[in-house]
């Protein structure tokens, strides 16, 4: 029996708190969007925008910036953009920016035993707001 996919197209659609949409679960997410960026777009300093601020959004760009990401909270252009929705009581994710093949190579490195590599100290990317830097 084939597993789930972890995305549904662009989306990671459930109910905040519970898998996918877990902290835990955001932050490896969030770690293996940027070092899928780096190993595929050749960025070295991965970009990632934010429609709004919230639990799964913050938890998504903590993982990103562990990465060496930057984030950019209301912006429209990056390498990646993370639109938040909301549909009754369902939260969803709408990613934009990727091929439909990048979330298949995004799950391999999640479910793989690959090492993510996580940067340290000034390394580590900081969230943006405007031009201010949090």
């Amino acid at each position: 029996m084939p597993l789930k996919s972890l995305f549904e197209e662009n989306k990671l659609i459930g109910k905040r708190g519970v898998y996918p949409l877990t902290a835990e679960n955001l932050l490896r997410t969030g770690l293996a969007l940027c070092t899928l960026l780096k190993i595929e777009k050749q960025r070295e300093k991965p970009a990632m925008c934010i429609s709004e601020l919230n639990f799964l959004s913050m938890a998504l760009s903590v993982g990103f910036m562990v990465g060496g990401g930057e984030v950019y909270a209301f912006e429209k252009e990056a390498d990646v953009c993370v639109r938040y929705e909301k549909v009754g009581n369902i939260d969803v994710l709408v990613f934009s920016g990727l091929e439909p093949l990048d979330f298949k190579k995004l799950e391999s490195i999640l479910f793989s035993r690959y090492n993510m590599p996580r940067k340290e100290g000034e390394e580590i990317g900081n969230i943006w707001i405007g031009r201010e830097k949090l």
